[in-house]
């Protein structure tokens, strides 16, 4: 009987490459729904534990149908994250991916029917450990996606300046209008031309024609 798979919710995270809002098709036609979160490893601790048993739990089962012998075991399915120098920076990176679209709910509970969420949100995620084996990447867990909370939403084209490496400078300041009369004050006048005076002509008047007479045949 195949082993059930274990449901949970992590701590929050902030999101990298998600694909939640539509499926990534880039090397499957179906389509995948994934996202990588980043947590602290001192919050993800209790939830790598429970991975690290149902992967070890699995692979020996899987030894065990192969009689005792060495069978090739796949990668976890979290890694810890290296800054620029190749440095741990004290946090991990889940990876979720599901061929099925998640549930979205907000911070309150509340679903987002539509939503287009972006790297850099921050995201607690409902999943579940799947064990598996396959002979070509051997036996493992993967982790299924199953529903996302967003925290803090970063959608398509939003951000500040700061998300995108600006600081405050001395120089130019814009000021956009914030009310309509502000709007309509700083549009420029439209000049419209004078409707040209009416003429009044005074109609032609065809003067009629004298009919030809014909002299009357009893005179």
């Amino acid at each position: 009987m195949a082993q059930q798979p274990i449901e949970f919710t992590t701590p929050k995270g902030i999101a990298q490459y998600p694909w939640l809002s539509k499926p990534d098709t880039k090397f499957n036609e179906e389509g995948v729904y994934k996202v990588d979160l980043i947590i602290p490893k001192a919050d993800a601790i209790p939830l790598l534990k429970q991975i690290n048993e149902v992967f070890a739990e699995n692979v020996d089962k899987e030894i065990k149908k192969a009689k005792g012998k060495e069978i090739q075991k796949a990668k976890p399915p979290y890694f810890e994250e290296l800054d620029d120098a190749g440095q741990p920076t004290g946090n991990v990176v889940l990876r979720f991916k599901s061929k099925y679209k998640p549930a979205v709910f907000d911070a309150k509970g509340i679903p987002m029917v539509d939503s287009s969420i972006w790297g850099g949100s921050e995201l607690k995620v409902n999943g579940s450990i799947a064990p598996y084996y396959t002979s070509l990447i051997g036996a493992g867990v993967s982790l299924r996606l199953g529903a996302v909370q967003v925290i803090q939403y970063v959608q398509g084209g939003s951000g500040n300046a700061e998300r995108f490496g600006f600081q405050e400078e001395a120089g130019y300041e814009h000021k956009a209008p914030e009310t309509f009369e502000e709007v309509v004050a700083e549009a420029p006048a439209e000049v419209v031309a004078a409707p040209a005076e009416a003429t009044t002509a005074e109609p032609k008047v065809r003067a009629p024609s004298k009919p030809d007479v014909q002299p009357a045949d009893d005179l």
